[in-house]
């Protein structure tokens, strides 16, 4: 997976601690459920990075004969990424929104603020940062609308394009970001979750 910065198509998200775990305890959880059941799902609520976009993003990447990362980001202040306090239990995940299925008895659980309308990219890879690795926002454009990336509450997960944003007018101010993890996204990609 080194060569997530080279990729055409990524998904950015910020990422910040979730319902009283820290970032690592979190990632180590979700790459524990890769080595076990072969996959992770990771909820988010963004309607940048919704199931409908993320497979639209999958599927373009796919007939390039490329992969999908989503590169994990530090916020641009410390503290900047809002905890998640909700913390409900996912009992079951649909490609469709018709058909579902259980997820795996010896999965860690699937937590997040679980509505009528939740969903989670889902990667087959997670790999923790070891070394420091620097992203520039300014490298992305959102995917579809070609607009400069700009992470804000509600929006923290971005499906993305790489595309010089430097000299657009509406660019983002705090463009250099530390990569804190990239996952892969398996054949799913990103599914429905209730």
């Amino acid at each position: 997976m080194s060569d997530f910065l080279k990729e055409k198509y990524v998904i950015l998200s910020v990422m910040g601690p979730h319902a009283g775990e820290t970032s690592e305890q979190i990632f180590s959880r979700k790459r524990s459920d890769i080595q076990v059941t072969g996959r992770t799902f990771w909820v988010i609520q963004s309607y940048k990075a919704n199931p409908s976009k993320v497979s639209n993003l999958y599927c373009r990447a796919k007939d390039e004969g490329k992969e999908v990362y989503c590169i994990f980001i530090e916020p641009s202040v410390k503290g900047g990424a809002r905890p998640t306090k909700i913390s409900k239990t996912a009992k079951s995940f649909s490609a469709d929104k018709i058909n579902w299925e259980s997820f795996p008895e010896n999965m860690s659980p699937v937590t997040g603020n679980i509505g009528n309308n939740s969903y989670a990219l889902v990667f087959n890879e997670l790999q923790i940062v070891e070394n420091p690795i620097i992203l520039d926002l300014w490298n992305y454009g959102e995917f579809e609308t070609e607009l400069p990336l700009i992470p804000k509450l509600g929006t923290s997960t971005i499906c993305a394009v790489s595309k010089d944003m430097s000299n657009h007018p509406d660019r983002i101010k705090t463009n250099i970001r530390n990569v804190i993890a990239v996952g892969k996204l398996s054949k799913l990609s990103c599914a429905w979750i209730r």
